[in-house]
């Protein structure tokens, strides 16, 4: 198998240094995507992370049953319903986890709960552009959290209460 990738890689070499001659082969190609395999690129962010005065760009991530909001300091964890942990954003340090129980969602810091609130299920409503879903909680006041999905089926806004302060964050697909 060695053999087979420096003779592979010495062609690959050779054929790539000639300044006036191309080479395209099918077989040549594949060849080299085998051993040389190009690395997938990201797409470019186009979501945005807000709380309170704080703003920043993130990139979804899919990790195993959640998707990642992340950048080089925050990251929030979106399990498809309910933000399940924040950290960063200039006051999640350390991180937040939010861990639902029946109708109690507990907001939870260095395993300590801080706070308790009450949650009622999801409810659907049609919106003009797709779907609004509605989550309406009790904590030290009545607030509730929302999820829109564009007609296509993607997810294009989530605004939902993330700690004891009632403040709202909101992750965006920017347009």
């Amino acid at each position: 198998m060695l053999i087979i990738r420096a003779v592979a890689l010495s062609l690959t070499l050779m054929l790539s240094g000639c300044q006036y001659f191309e080479v395209q082969s099918s077989q040549l190609g594949s060849i080299k995507n085998v051993f040389f395999p190009s690395p997938k690129q990201l797409p470019v962010s186009r979501w945005s992370v807000q709380f309170g005065g704080y703003s920043a760009v993130v990139q979804p991530v899919s990790v195993e049953k959640t998707t990642l909001f992340v950048n080089d300091v925050d990251a929030v964890s979106f399990n498809g319903w309910v933000v399940t942990k924040v950290s960063g954003l200039e006051g999640f340090t350390p991180a937040w986890e939010i861990q639902d129980s029946g109708n109690e969602r507990a907001f939870v810091v260095n395993g300590r709960v801080v706070a308790k609130h009450q949650c009622a299920p999801w409810l659907k409503y049609d919106a003009e552009a797709g779907v609004r879903f509605e989550q309406d909680c009790v904590g030290k006041q009545a607030y509730t959290n929302t999820i829109l999905v564009d007609s296509l089926g993607q997810i294009t806004d989530i605004q939902q209460v993330v700690d004891s302060s009632l403040m709202v964050l909101r992750l965006r697909l920017n347009n």
